[in-house]
């Protein structure tokens, strides 16, 4: 194979993972499209915390249940997280982890308990979750 075939080559394969891309956000746009037609009184928590760090300093809130389900994430925007919760009262579980770089070994890694909360949600609402670290507990609150 001479450089043209390679070129071509590797031009495909990004044209392809472009296509892949837009069939999947087309998709969940029209499952999110769905839900919200099922459901309009539903609201939305945003997750507060950082997975991406270019030092590695990371902190992330994973939603492990809400009201003992397991919930399929959502995209919030441009890069957050959120979930689908429905008016009233919930229970969430949710856990806490950090990751830092370290120095006798390649990453150190925390991760906190699981903790449950019970929030109560306003339909047609955002709400924000994060981690205060001094409280060592989840803040749920509106987002204006």
């Amino acid at each position: 194979m001479d450089m043209t075939h390679y070129i071509l080559l590797v031009g495909g394969i990004i044209v392809l993972s472009f296509i892949y891309q837009g069939v999947g956000m087309y998709i969940h746009s029209m499952s999110k499209k769905k839900f919200e037609s099922e459901n309009p009184d539903a609201s939305i928590m945003v997750i507060k915390d950082c997975p991406w760090h270019p030092l590695g300093f990371t902190n992330t809130v994973e939603c492990l249940s809400i009201n003992g389900e397991a919930k399929p994430q959502i995209s919030v925007g441009y890069g957050k997280r959120g979930y689908y919760v429905m008016p009233g009262a919930n229970v969430l579980e949710l856990q806490y982890e950090t990751q830092r770089p370290g120095i006798l070994h390649k990453w150190v890694r925390t991760t906190y308990d699981p903790q449950k909360i019970e929030v109560n949600v306003e339909p047609k609402k955002k709400y924000s979750i994060s981690y205060n670290k001094k409280q060592s507990s989840f803040e749920f609150a509106e987002i204006a």
